[in-house]
């Protein structure tokens, strides 16, 4: 220990005596170490940090059906009553927004409907109060709520008193009967409370016919979830046969149960893998970045270790004291890097989709300072091993007799140099081209028709109250009539070219799945239907959003009136059923005014009157898809609508003309989810927008301490060539050729890594397959222009020791020999 505090106090005193050259390294490889700990930190929070559970590792997902993943509260009754491998099974819906009154001003919340037993599945223990029991079960007395811990302190100041006290949710009256702890956010980060599944009483059909709920279980100990999902397969037909109805043979034949961590991240972790993977490669470049600049110091300290060696230094002490040079610039720029990563944090979870799960949970938990440490060691090894081993192999005599003019004189002096110069670039190029690979594809989807017209449109999310106390929608077509005067009133406010009603807009990842049977088309029960997006638009609808009309014809008044059943299709939806067919005048029926499939009633069936062009709907990267639209009438009435706007006015004033008009019409009804419609086409492409941001940072830092590199040997390589600069200027060359040769011999360096980097990144790119947008992994646009980009930036970092070179005085450079 005494040898080691020895060689530390010297490698500080060496360091403070070059400081411009520990600046550089430092910076350097706290760079490399703050993207490798700041990236680290989000897998370590989404993907490794357990769920706030006990024995979190027990609990499972069961998926019903792998296509659609939901079932009804009834099937999750019977896997409850019938598995052995699960303690515990428990149905929840996701998020629906409420209207919620009764604590300060209207508002809308996000709330959970969840089996009575989901807290003991978790195995959390209410703050306050109590959570559901059997009881809350019964359709009536199921008016109780539980509070997450957030919206307890948001809503209620964190009132130990809250127990008991009530709310209206869309009009229903809820005792408050407890609070979560925090962290209890399930089955989101933005759960703000949970209501119970509740059951009718001697209704055979209402257990199986609302198929909104997802299911989550505890396994039994001594159990695994491949063990358990087995189990639930052989069950498969006698739980189907529970049905009221015959039932397709398809739905839920393949029961998955997975562990619940792996589903709520979901495929987030092979986007966070390529993160990853890009910043080792920079810090790889950080390393070998350094360790040039380590050879180069140990260059001009040749003669102080020639003399170390001569007084009895033996080479493995020499090799432990550049060793423990580079591990003390590792650990100063581990310290750097790990504040660089704590102050990115906030920065990432912008960049970040905020659907990302777990974000919430960002932060430097204990496992990503590990990280750093065995980061940092690990880069002091791999930055002082080359120049540590140059030192100890230099040959004594020869050592003693060179002066610094002449120690690196000849080429081959500089091979190791060059290498790692040649592997920086190469490095370089495999992150530049898998960034510029990700912005081709994110310019040709931000590129993408999405088949409607969003410029210049606000919209806002309208929601009335349902529910025993207050229900806007207790007499059919009251609801109707509110939205009908909302529409009127708005396309009068100031600026408002246009104005639409629709109960889903696209690209929020919220449609409605219509199941349907199809003139043409028949089937026996145990087979499935149809099924298409499905949207409930107002006349004005398909004009605002710029919609075609492709045969047919749109919506008339006796379509609103409710007096017909129209429906109109979108082309893809024509094309796949009714292919070489004239689509109009085709039935649709839908399953669930008819649950078991027989002969088609003409008489409930809706008749298609037009075909309209195709929108993506879901999303810019997916197809069409089979897209329904309904006439907004009295049969098809919604309590909640969106309004959409066209308007040149500012969104901001369009926004506050709205609530005013809102709260004309009726002051309980909030006014929520105000954006533009540009902005949601953004955030459906939020996911591959972070991806390519991340990744091009990530590239330009490559770049920079790549030209570092470049510029840093080319330097060294003038300074201990002078004498030979200077002995080619004395024996005619001009100073043109001697900056030809310099310049010459940086461009060398980045077309020799090019090609390297180009060999890993068609590994690379291809394995980037599943994150492209119609681009080829090996875009032909980037694998060209990268290259040419590497051989700018090494002619623009060798430029200015180029010059120096041209302007040595070579009969300064020969007497100073």
């Amino acid at each position: 220990m005494g040898k080691l505090g020895q060689d530390v106090r010297y490698a500080l005193r060496q360091l403070n005596r070059s400081r411009g050259f520990a600046v550089v390294a430092i910076l350097t490889l706290a760079l490399g170490i703050g993207a490798n700990t700041a990236i680290f930190s989000v897998i370590d929070s989404i993907l490794l940090e357990p769920l706030p559970f006990p024995h979190q590792d027990r609990l499972v997902q069961v998926i019903a059906d792998p296509d659609a993943s939901h079932a009804p509260k009834g099937w999750i009754r019977e896997y409850q009553a019938r598995s052995h491998a699960l303690a515990s099974v428990s149905g929840y819906s996701l998020n629906t927004e409420f209207n919620v009154t009764g604590v300060g001003n209207a508002a809308r919340a996000f709330g959970s409907t969840v089996s009575t037993n989901i807290f003991d599945t978790l195995g959390a223990r209410p703050v306050l109060g109590r959570f559901f029991s059997s009881a809350d079960a019964v359709d009536g007395q199921d008016r109780v709520i539980v509070l997450s811990n957030g919206f307890w302190k948001q809503q209620f100041g964190a009132d130990p008193n809250v127990i008991g006290r009530n709310l209206l949710l869309d009009g229903v009256n809820r005792e408050v009967i407890g609070v979560a702890p925090p962290q209890t956010n399930f089955p989101d980060f933005d759960t703000q409370f949970w209501i119970p599944i509740a059951f009718k009483s001697g209704d055979m059909y209402d257990p199986w016919t609302d198929f909104a709920y997802q299911a989550i279980g505890r396994l039994r100990a001594g159990f695994t979830p491949s063990q358990a999902q087995a189990e639930l397969q052989t069950v498969h037909r006698q739980m189907v046969a529970k049905f009221p109805w015959i039932m397709p043979d398809e739905w839920a034949s393949d029961v998955r149960v997975t562990p619940l961590l792996a589903s709520v991240v979901g495929d987030v972790r092979p986007r966070l893998l390529l993160l990853s993977g890009a910043v080792g490669l920079v810090l790889l470049i950080a390393c070998a970045n350094v360790a040039n600049l380590m050879l180069a110091r140990a260059a001009a300290r040749q003669r102080e270790i020639a003399v170390r060696t001569a007084l009895g230094a033996n080479t493995g002490r020499l090799v432990r004291q550049m060793l423990t040079e580079s591990a003390v610039l590792a650990a100063l720029a581990g310290s750097l890097g790990v504040l660089l990563a704590a102050l990115s944090l906030n920065a990432l979870k912008l960049v970040l989709p905020p659907d990302t799960p777990r974000l919430a949970n960002l932060a430097l938990h204990r496992d990503v300072f590990l990280f750093a440490a065995a980061v940092s060691l690990l880069t002091g090894i791999l930055s002082g091993l080359v120049p540590a081993l140059q030192a100890g192999n230099r040959d004594l005599q020869g050592s003693l007799r060179m002066n610094a003019g002449n120690v690196f004189g000849t080429a081959h002096r500089f091979r190791i140099s060059r290498l790692l110069v040649v592997g920086q670039i190469a490095l370089a190029v495999i992150v530049i081209t898998a960034a510029g690979v990700m912005l081709r594809s994110l310019s040709k989807l931000s590129a993408t028709n999405p088949g409607f017209r969003a410029q210049q449109t606000l919209t806002a999310q309208i929601s009335l109250n349902r529910g025993p106390v207050r229900d806007d929608c207790a007499q059919k077509g009251s609801c109707l009539a509110f939205f009908e005067t909302l529409l009127d009133r708005a396309q009068g406010l100031p600026g408002v070219e246009s104005a639409a009603l629709v109960d889903r807009l696209p690209m929020t990842g919220f449609d409605n799945w219509f199941d349907f049977d199809a003139e043409g088309h028949p089937r026996t029960p145990r087979e499935t239907g149809f099924q298409s997006s499905g949207r409930i638009a107002s006349p004005s609808y398909f004009n605002l959003m710029g919609i075609h009309l492709v045969r047919g014809r749109l919506f008339n008044e006796s379509d609103y009136s409710g007096t017909t059943r129209a429906a109109l299709i979108n082309a893809a939806e024509a094309n796949q059923l009714w292919p070489n067919q004239d689509p109009i005048g085709k039935h649709i029926e839908y399953l669930v005014d008819e649950p078991t499939p027989s002969v088609m009633d003409f008489n409930i069936a809706y008749v298609v009157v037009g075909v309209v062009s195709d929108t993506h709907h879901r999303s810019l990267d997916s197809d069409s898809g089979l897209e329904t639209y309904l006439p907004m009438d009295p049969r098809n009435e919604k309590p909640a609508m969106d309004i959409l706007l066209r308007s040149n006015l500012p969104p901001a004033d369009l926004a506050a003309n709205l609530r005013t008009l809102v709260a004309q019409l009726d002051p309980s009804v909030p006014v929520t989810n105000v954006r533009t419609l540009e902005s949601v086409i953004t955030s459906s492409t939020a996911a591959p927008r972070a991806l390519t941001m991340l990744l091009t940072a990530f590239g330009a830092l490559a770049i920079l301490v790549g030209a570092i590199g470049v510029y840093s040997l080319i330097s060294y390589t003038v300074s201990w060539r002078t004498r030979e600069i200077g002995l080619r200027l004395a024996l005619g060359a001009n100073r043109l050729q001697i900056a030809r040769l310099v310049l010459g011999q940086s461009l060398a360096l980045a077309v020799a890594g090019s090609a390297l980097g180009i060999a890993g990144a068609v590994a690379a790119t291809r394995m980037m397959s599943r994150f492209l947008f119609e681009t080829s992994p090996l875009d032909p646009l980037t694998y060209a222009l990268v290259p040419i980009l590497f051989c700018v930036l090494a002619l623009v970092a060798a430029w200015a020791p180029a010059r120096r070179a041209a302007a040595v005085d070579p009969m300064i450079a020969l007497r100073n020999e």
